[in-house]
């Protein structure tokens, strides 16, 4: 058996926990060091060492720091140790230098759809295969036409009920009530919230918001009608627009060509 028996159990109930960690792993070591290639340990939110072992108080400190800077950034990061210093901060030389990468493991982004029917069937596949959590809010009769999500719920749910982490909110329901739902969820702070609406739709919508005291800030996070401009048609072609828009924003992208982005680019070098 693995003598990472016990560090793998734990990653396992971390991840059944959606709690965030990073795994730290030693994978060059020249000269003397308590830490050998192939030591793991397991670091929380705050660098703290949840268990394992990759050496001594100096060389956990250093691994803990950037730990707690990979679940804030979420960049893998790798720590380089020199263990000859003849610095009293990093404790008594070793005589060696070691080098140590650190993994962090972030919870996947949760994203809520309300509503029913064949968009709503199509979004949660895909974003199940972009390794979203998907929590689908529909009717009962409706709750087993959506294999791929985490959660269904299908008793009523108002947005001041709602207390787990929501990033994505998509409104697909076409109901009396979706202005008042969009503006809850606003104002909730949700980062993205798309209505799956016509333009005409998002007009009343609009209004709506800006009669009931929305700020500008609070409208940035709006999104309607909701996805990128792909005259897109069917169901399946809705869905990778708006989960497109979804991935542009989390990414920092632009939704450009890349083609024409890359053209510009060697344009630019031609003239340079």
């Amino acid at each position: 058996m693995s003598k990472h028996k016990d560090l793998i159990h734990k990653m396992n109930n971390l991840e059944i926990e959606e709690t965030p960690y990073a795994i730290a792993t030693v994978f060059s070591v020249t000269g003397s060091s308590s830490g050998k290639v192939g030591d793991k340990a397991l670091f929380d939110e705050n660098g703290k060492r949840i268990l394992g072992y990759i050496g001594g108080g100096c060389i956990e400190n250093r691994v803990a720091a950037t730990a707690k800077e990979t679940l804030i950034n979420g960049l893998p990061k790798t720590v380089e140790i020199d263990l000859d210093s003849d610095e009293i901060g990093m404790g008594i030389p070793c005589g060696g230098y070691m080098s140590v990468i650190v993994e962090p493991q972030l919870v996947n982004s949760t994203l809520l759809i309300r509503g029913m029917g064949r968009l709503v069937e199509i979004i949660c596949q895909m974003a199940s295969l972009l390794k979203l959590k998907v929590i689908v809010q529909t009717s009962e009769q409706e709750k087993d036409r959506y294999p791929g999500a985490d959660e269904i719920i299908t008793e009523s749910l108002e947005m001041e009920d709602i207390n787990f982490s929501v990033d994505y909110f998509i409104l697909a329901t076409h109901h009396r009530d979706d202005d008042r739902v969009t503006l809850e969820a606003l104002k909730k702070g949700i980062p993205y919230v798309g209505v799956v609406a016509s333009a005409k739709k998002t007009g009343i919508i609009l209004e709506y918001l800006h009669e009931n005291g929305i700020t500008d800030e609070e409208l940035e996070h709006f999104f309607s009608p909701t996805g990128l401009e792909l005259l897109a048609n069917t169901p399946e072609e809705i869905a990778l627009s708006i989960l497109s828009e979804m991935v542009m924003l989390a990414n920092g992208g632009t939704g450009k060509h890349k083609r024409v982005m890359n053209l510009d680019n060697y344009k630019l070098k031609d003239k340079s």
